[in-house]
């Protein structure tokens, strides 16, 4: 066991809102130690901390470079493919008795595929730990793909992307918008690609992926909970049992800039809602203006503040819009913020204009200090309400492992929330925001 370097999430959380509220000095903090780098007995990096507040163990595994966008393009749509199809039997069990195993012991299984990860997630009650880490072995390394199980959900995922009305947000994340902004490069033909193509993959086709990229040589994973680091070692080497270890998959994906323009695509779907859909920039991940532009953001209208510029303005003055969020979209090659807008279809083009109209405030006149101390209090607040679990904690660490961020950044990340000065927020609006060089899909009746 190597432990390469050990950080404390507590200090993070307590330390950011006892500067806010006091304003004292960072440096005047002690830290201590809780959130740790580990290997496993067959070197596999794994992040680890214990929490022993609640009985259960929480683990997520990512295999990275084996997203969509690693994929033929024709074939784009495999990796979702795989990540439903896996629990469609595994082992001994059929898919029926797989689900009755998981169901009797509490055990919560899932897997998501993105344009440049496949993560399995498992959580656990400690008690069942063992018989938990032999379930999701099996699945990982004897999956049956039962054919009648396979085409019912190859016909269901088939059937969603021709109708995109089903869900018009999640069609617009994941289908129309990578193929407006990503033109020509891995990215474009989004999660799962077309329909035409995603009805053309097979069985045989899951098996081989299985092969080349599930593999140990591109695993990382993180473990939280009610475990030992010895504990913890010994449930990542039982899920890993049989898995070939393989070649690391390439990264042959380069990075790229989102297209933007004035361009309105429209998609017509039946009903008197319409969803209005706006792409703008942001800053990396790894960026040290992220933590202003996550300001500029919140105080635009991320995560659905009454307070925000979007709301006070679009609902509460203008009632033109029922709802609204936007979300920062990292990929390991490109970053953008992806906004929603729900309204009436008759009040698409009005609502499209207040939206520009705000932005354009926004970037000319800047952001007041009242709102800068409010979205740099309401940043630490939400991720210390958001990661009140040792659950949502792995969640938000894979994620940040996968970003390539580093156990000390995400201590600095909050202390460039705290220390963010107006002059840096306003300088990055003028560099980030352009009502005119915004993409934007509108999907409802009025399109």
């Amino acid at each position: 066991m190597i432990v390469i370097r050990k950080f404390s999430f507590v200090f993070i959380f307590i330390g950011a809102t006892f500067f806010l509220a006091h304003g004292e000095k960072w440096s005047d903090l002690e830290r201590t130690s809780s959130l740790k780098q580990l290997f496993s007995s067959s070197g596999i990096k794994f992040w680890f901390m214990q929490d022993n507040s609640a009985s259960l163990v929480h683990l997520r595994i990512v295999f990275k470079n084996s997203g969509a966008s690693h994929q033929e393009k024709h074939k784009a749509g495999l990796p979702k493919f795989y990540s439903h199809a896996v629990f469609c039997g595994s082992g001994k069990y059929n898919t029926v008795e797989f689900k009755r195993k998981c169901s009797d012991i509490s055990l919560k299984l899932s897997c998501q595929a993105g344009l440049d990860t496949v993560i399995f997630s498992m959580t656990a009650p400690k008690i069942v730990m063992t018989e938990a880490a032999e379930l999701l072995n099996v699945a990982l390394s004897s999956p049956i793909f039962d054919r009648d199980k396979v085409k019912e959900i190859q016909d269901g995922i088939g059937y969603s992307i021709q109708n995109y009305a089903l869900n018009p947000v999640v069609s617009a994340l994941h289908i129309f918008v990578p193929s407006i902004i990503f033109k020509s490069h891995a990215y474009e033909s989004g999660t799962q690609g077309s329909s035409e193509n995603f009805m053309k993959l097979s069985i045989d086709d899951l098996k081989k992926y299985k092969e080349k990229f599930l593999v140990t040589a591109n695993a990382e994973a993180c473990i939280f909970g009610d475990v030992s680091e010895k504990e913890a070692i010994s449930l990542l080497d039982r899920v890993l049992f049989k898995i070939e270890k393989g070649q690391p998959a390439e990264d042959h994906v380069p990075d790229t800039t989102p297209l933007l323009s004035s361009e309105i695509v429209k998609y017509y779907a039946e009903g008197t809602q319409s969803a209005i859909i706006f792409i703008t920039k942001n800053e990396k991940p790894l960026s040290h203006r992220r933590a202003a532009a996550m300001i500029l953001y919140r105080i635009l209208g991320e995560n659905c503040l009454f307070k925000s510029r979007i709301m006070s303005e679009l609902r509460m003055k203008q009632g033109l819009i029922y709802s609204e969020f936007m979300v920062p979209i990292d990929l390991n090659h490109a970053n953008y913020i992806f906004g929603v807008l729900l309204t009436d279809n008759s009040k698409v083009s009005q609502t499209m204009a207040a939206l520009t109209k705000v932005i354009k405030n926004l970037r000319e006149n800047g952001v007041t200090n009242e709102e800068l101390e409010f979205a740099q209090k309401n940043i630490t607040g939400s991720l210390l309400v958001g990661l009140r679990t040792s659950g949502d904690l792995c969640d938000f660490c894979l994620k940040r492992m996968i970003d390539g961020v580093s156990l000390d950044r995400l201590f600095y990340f909050l202390k460039e929330v705290a220390e963010a000065q107006l002059e840096d927020v306003n300088k990055l609006a003028k560099d980030l925001l352009d009502e005119n060089n915004m993409s934007w899909l509108v999907i409802g009746g009025a399109a």
